[in-house]
């Protein structure tokens, strides 16, 4: 059995559970509209409906984690694991924001190998759903070796990273020349 609500950390973040008392600094970051400009729901920064995202975190089978930055402590954004299907031993990561004064550094592509690494413990694969507009993170999951599956719904494109994939692309990171990856799913 797979736990999905747990904590994984490394030297540059710590995802934690998402709980109740990070929803005002979580706010704090996701009130910025330009976080949302490419997001199918760009009024995601207005208090109300950020309040429904985040409730959907909370509420989400698969947990929730809040993203520390472990160098000054500071939370600076939020993503999951979503629709885990045992049948074809995939899950879906996304509804990640990170705080804009992270874009273009290495801490997106951290987040992800965190995650990737845990999953792929258990997976086979790792999907990503991507509003069709949101070229900043097609761009971020493409980095990171995502494959442009289809256009779902006409509104999202799906991404896949395979296990294989994902190991021989960590195999040919240059540690001293990390990804500089953004992303908001």
């Amino acid at each position: 059995m797979i736990e999905f609500k747990i904590t994984l950390e490394n030297n540059y973040v710590s995802l934690v559970q998402t709980s109740e008392d990070h929803f005002q600094e979580l706010y704090q970051i996701g009130s910025n509209p330009v976080i949302w400009e490419q997001h199918p729901n760009q009024d995601r920064w207005k208090k109300n409906n950020f309040r429904k995202y985040f409730d959907g975190g909370i509420n989400n089978s698969e947990g929730c984690f809040t993203i520390i930055d472990k160098k000054i402590n500071k939370i600076i954004g939020n993503t999951r694991f979503y629709s885990f299907d045992e049948n074809n031993q995939s899950v879906k990561i996304g509804y990640t924001f990170i705080s804009n004064e992270y874009w273009g550094t290495e801490m997106n592509y951290q987040i992800k190998k965190l995650m990737m690494d845990y999953i792929f413990q258990f997976l086979d694969k790792v999907y990503f759903e991507i509003g069709k507009n949101n070229f900043r993170s097609q761009k971020s999951v493409e980095k990171l070796s995502g494959i442009k599956i289809k256009l779902l719904n006409d509104k999202n494109y799906l991404y896949l990273i395979e296990k294989s994939k994902w190991k021989s692309f960590n195999e040919k990171i240059n540690t001293h020349s990390i990804l500089q990856t953004t992303t908001v799913e």
